[in-house]
């Protein structure tokens, strides 16, 4: 009887920009949408706290009032 390991519930790790259900997951977890967390991976990369990183910065560059 050959045993399977069980795929995790939610992504860990990376984010994998291939995996729709992982590309989900982060965008919950991140309160974005999958097209803003896309392009957030393409500028800052795969890492989650880099990610978030970044889009805590693009929300402050958003609500900044004058120049």
């Amino acid at each position: 009887m050959e045993h399977s390991t069980p795929q995790p519930e939610r992504p860990v790790g990376l984010i994998d920009t291939s995996d729709e259900a992982a590309m989900r997951h982060w965008a919950e977890k991140l309160s974005v949408s999958v097209p803003t967390l896309r392009q957030a991976v393409e500028r800052a990369g795969t890492d989650p706290q880099r990610v978030g990183e970044y889009l805590l910065r693009q929300r402050t560059d958003d609500h900044r009032v004058g120049g």
